[in-house]
């Protein structure tokens, strides 16, 4: 018999902010907001939790949707590359495939933000 408890711990070993990123308050009209924490919720308890490479998937997936909510740039980004994915018909996990999306504009994102500097307005 598999407990399903028992799993669902070590997931949220791996997703520190899964509490924060759920509790998230945001606008009625933030469909984007909506929809990743949706995605978020139902990913990462989906995973086989013996795979490392989907346990490790998943802490990056955590800190990608936790960057999204705390950084406003990011935010901008990932939801503009959102809106203009195509998803092929003849794909099977189609949230597998916004979850590869969300990865890979953090770690786009992440390569960048290391090399820019942000000069606040009033210097």
């Amino acid at each position: 018999m598999k407990n399903s408890y028992l799993d669902n711990k070590v997931v949220l070993k791996y997703c520190p902010d899964y509490y924060r990123i759920i509790n998230e308050e945001f606008s009625e009209l933030d469909y984007m907001t909506d929809k990743i924490i949706t995605i978020f919720q139902s990913y990462i308890f989906k995973i086989d939790i013996t795979d490392k490479a989907a346990l490790k998937k998943v802490s990056t997936f955590n800190n990608a949707v936790a960057r999204y909510i705390d950084d406003r740039e990011f935010k901008t980004l990932l939801t503009s590359s959102l809106t203009s994915l195509k998803v092929s018909k003849k794909e099977t996990d189609v949230i597998g495939v916004i979850v590869k999306t969300i990865i890979d504009e953090y770690k786009k994102y992440m390569e960048g933000f290391t090399r820019n500097l942000y000069i606040p307005r009033w210097i």
